[in-house]
């Protein structure tokens, strides 16, 4: 076959394999919001503002709370979804599922510009083809089921997005530079992609600073800075000292510096940063057996069921995966010229997990983190592999195996798919696979409750959840949520018991993170507009419990007071103390308009007209985003009637 016939097969492949991860991943488009979706997405008031007067894509940019930068691209990318179908989450993960899909081309792309230098043959020796080898990479890529909660999980579009850009540049780095050696001058081209793409992907999300360490790995074992002349030479060896071994130089100085940084960043965490380090081997090892040995029963959402290493030897399993982390990256080094497609397929998983898995103070597990350093290894293992059973067996035969892989991870992802695409079957399912963890059993109790009150039998859903609810608060003496979510069936219905509430005050005094205090914020939401079994010193008890908790943010404290002072307002009629409380929310959170919105509702319900309006014209003061203009209009016009 002629090159022209070779390039029109090829591209029919891949739109086949295209096609068949859409096959493979259509049931999961079915599923709902999840986990970090709610914070990021669902109650953010900003994507809510879009279409409306109050619209401002400047606040929409910088509207999430994650990471230093706010990643702004990803959340244009969000308010877009927003703008064109509203808050649709079957919407939201077709966008994911075609970012996955432009990622599959680019892994394909990049793997055609490397894998003649990672399988290092000679020509004439009548090896597969890189397109062969690339496309069989990008199928499994695509197509593999621990892939599928970082591309249908919604909020994991950033995780996504970064990938993409991250790849882009990494795709013209690798053309330009196979260029150069053709004597062409495209050095520039190739530091310049890097540089924007590398912006891009920063502003996705924070992890996209790597794209400089994936491009030195390829450097390093595909291209071993071989350039026309001595000065390019000097040229890349200069680029990459400037822009990855002197961040690293200034950020070990710095935490050598600054201990204290260990102590405050991980205060809010189960762990130390001794114990997450010991941890992550570990954990590294699971992914890389979830990876090879791809059963979505080992999979999930959430690992809360893995335990934390203590020491090296606590459990015996920490010292093992040390060992035997620290062997396979050496071994790989060394056989870097020997056989560079195994060396590049470690280094590059390796370098993937060198932000999220190291010292951060991150939760320990999430199989999203594989998303892109699980390319760069497939890549790797199949230019070893195939090549190695074509010479044993037989191209026919490798060929088969290599479709046989591709068919099972198509299998696998599609019924995985099946259960993310319903919620209650995925609560379920996750529960069956990690019966220790405490955040599935408390998803599982969720979602029985939810799909009660969907049938119109919440009363059901709730029974059925109290077994679930009961175990996760076993599992974990420090879940608020399952300990809430029992409290308030409770007070809705036969009342509350004593133990109950010094247990959720004890939880709540115990907090180490602040967003996990939401179920308590509903439940004083709850409390303030229906009536509870609960008596007012029982709510007083839990939210002095929750404000003496000094792991508590400020802007969560201001919340807890507004919350707690509409209930002693509309439940217990004591209006100095609400006025006061929700004067300290707004003095806790000075910046934030919803506290002077807040008081203008206390003002009104009092018939205390100008107070209201000063409110208000407070609240549209500090309503730099507009994100409350319509409700602050809405309240003035009300006044103005009565």
């Amino acid at each position: 076959m002629n090159s022209s016939g070779t390039n029109i097969c090829s591209r029919l492949l891949i739109f086949g394999v295209l096609a068949l991860c859409i096959l493979a991943y259509w049931a999961s488009l079915g599923g709902g919001y999840l986990f970090d979706d709610h914070y990021n997405l669902v109650d953010n008031a900003a994507l809510h503002a879009i279409g409306t007067p109050a619209q401002d894509w400047i606040a929409v940019a910088f509207s999430s709370g994650a990471g230093m930068l706010r990643r702004p691209i990803s959340m244009l990318t969000f308010g877009l979804n927003v703008s064109a179908f509203g808050m649709n989450p079957w919407a939201f993960k077709v966008v994911n599922l075609a970012i996955h899909l432009g990622n599959g081309i680019l892994v394909y792309a990049l793997g055609i510009l490397l894998i003649d230098r990672l399988t290092a043959r000679s020509e004439g020796k009548g090896g597969l083809d890189a397109r062969t080898l690339a496309l069989i990479a990008t199928a499994i890529w695509l197509l593999h089921p621990l892939n599928l909660s970082g591309v249908t999980y919604i909020i994991q579009r950033m995780n996504e997005l970064t990938a993409l850009f991250t790849l882009a540049g990494l795709v013209i780095y690798a053309e330009a530079r196979t260029s150069m050696l053709r004597g062409e001058s495209t050095l520039s081209r190739a530091l310049l992609g890097l540089f924007m793409f590398g912006i891009l992907a920063v502003f996705s999300k924070e992890n996209g600073a790597l794209i400089v360490a994936f491009a030195w790995i390829i450097e390093v074992i595909c291209f071993r800075f071989e350039a026309p002349t001595i000065h390019q030479r000097r040229v890349l060896k200069t680029f990459f000292w400037l822009t990855l071994g002197l961040p690293l130089a200034l950020v070990a100085i710095y935490l050598a510096t600054h201990l204290e940084w260990f102590a405050s960043a991980y205060s809010m965490r189960e762990f130390n940063v001794f114990q997450r380090l010991l941890t992550e081997p570990r954990i590294i090892c699971d992914y890389l057996l979830w990876i090879f040995v791809p059963n979505p029963g080992w999979m999930g959402m959430y690992h809360d069921d893995i335990a934390i290493s203590t020491g090296l030897f606590t459990p015996i399993s920490t010292i093992v995966s040390i060992v035997f982390l620290i062997a396979l990256g050496g071994f790989a080094w060394a056989q870097r010229r020997r056989s560079p497609a195994f060396a590049f397929g470690v280094a590059w998983f390796f370098i993937g997990h060198s932000m999220e898995s190291t010292i951060l103070p991150l939760e320990l597990v999430f199989e999203h983190r594989n998303y892109l350093p699980m390319s760069g290894l497939i890549l790797g293992t199949v230019c070893v592999a195939v090549p190695w059973l074509k010479k044993r067996l037989s191209e026919r035969a490798a060929i088969i195996i290599a479709l046989a892989v591709v068919v099972t991870c198509a299998g696998l992802t599609s019924i995985r798919a099946g259960n993310w695409g319903n919620p209650l079957r995925l609560a379920l399912s996750e529960v069956a696979n990690h019966p220790d963890s405490a955040r599935n059993q408390y998803a599982a109790g969720r979602a029985l409750v939810i799909a009660g009150a969907r049938e119109g039998d919440r009363a059901k859903g709730e029974l059925a959840a109290i077994p679930y609810y009961v175990r996760a608060t076993e599992l974990d003496k420090d879940q608020i949520h399952a300990a809430t979510e029992l409290l308030l069936m409770n007070a809705a219905g036969t009342g509350v018991q004593e133990s109950e509430i010094s247990d959720l005050a004890g939880r709540l005094a115990r907090v180490k993170y602040s967003s996990r205090l939401n179920p308590f914020m509903d439940l004083l939401v709850t409390a303030r507009n229906q009536k509870l079994s609960l008596k007012p010193d029982d709510v007083a008890r839990l939210v002095a419990a929750t404000l003496g908790n000094q792991n508590v943010s400020q802007n969560v404290r201001a919340r807890i007071k507004n919350n707690y002072g509409a209930y002693l307002f509309n439940i217990v009629n004591d209006q100095s103390g609400a006025i006061q409380l929700v004067k300290e929310a707004a003095s806790e959170d000075p910046t934030n308009p919803y506290y002077e919105i807040s008081l203008a509702q206390i003002a009104g319900a009092m018939q205390q007209r100008d107070k209201a309006l000063g409110h208000l014209l407070n609240a549209q003061l500090l309503d730099k985003t507009h994100a409350y203009a319509q409700q602050i209009a809405t309240m003035r016009a009300e006044l103005s009637t009565n």
